[in-house]
């Protein structure tokens, strides 16, 4: 029976390591797509932000340029002021020069208020990238680290694939039919030690008495506890009564 159950663990321990690298590859790339959309998520922040910037230069490119125009016709007001002749002249060109101050006053007004937003946002958008370089460097190291590990959990899965198979065809076909059926339902873990009569798959004791028998290797035991197929690694001893 001992010699059984070493081929036995010995598949157990093939399958376990195939079921722990299939299942980091199931699970992995989920954390580096979560990591991927952290880090673009963050980005289309920033976007964000550049485009309510650029919406308002665009906004005040052109109030820029009106002022600019409206300087020069206040400019040119000035020197044709001087060369007024009439009273009626005087006072149209100084009601045109009254409109175009008060045009003047009205767009510095709105650039200013345009550049006290575009303020706000470059801080904003200063504190989002300070924040954002420090996250990214964090979460790419991260996914690197992610990316390793899957390739590590590749590299087992090529070594063992197929190691299963093989080993299959060494296990006693009804000891096997037993193993698969306690391994549906222990997440893989149907063969386990049993310590000082203590089974380490639910760490619950058995019995002396089967304790003996299992250090003997007599018949097959099964853990009265949670069902799975004990075995006791060479050297343990049977209680002497």
């Amino acid at each position: 029976m001992k010699d059984k159950l070493a081929d036995l663990i010995a598949l157990q321990d093939v399958e376990i390591e195939i079921f722990k690298a299939e299942e980091g590859l199931r699970e992995m790339p989920k954390e580096v797509s979560e990591i991927e959309s952290i880090i673009g998520a963050r980005r289309k922040s920033l976007e964000a932000v550049d485009e309510e910037i650029a919406a308002y230069e665009e906004r005040k490119a052109p109030l820029e340029v009106e002022l600019k125009e409206n300087q020069t016709l206040l400019d040119a007001a000035d020197a044709r002021i001087k060369r007024i002749k009439t009273n009626k002249e005087y006072l149209a060109l100084q009601r045109e020069i009254d409109l175009a101050k008060k045009r003047k006053a009205d767009i510095e007004e709105q650039v200013l208020m345009i550049m006290d937003k575009i303020e706000k946002k470059s801080a904003e958008r200063q504190r989002i990238s300070a924040s954002f370089e420090t996250d990214r460097v964090i979460l790419e190291e991260k996914k690197a680290r992610l990316e390793g590990q899957m390739k590590e959990l590749e590299a087992v899965l090529a070594e063992y694939k197929g190691k299963d198979k093989s080993l299959r065809k060494t296990v006693d076909p009804s000891l096997l039919s037993k193993y698969d059926r306690i391994k549906k339902s222990k997440k893989g873990l149907a063969v386990a030690e049993c310590l000082d009569g203590v089974c380490k798959g639910c760490h619950m004791h058995i019995q002396p008495q089967l304790y003996n028998e299992l250090v003997r290797g007599d018949r097959l035991i099964i853990c009265p506890s949670c069902q799975r197929i004990l075995y006791a690694r060479p050297g343990e001893e049977a209680d002497q009564d």
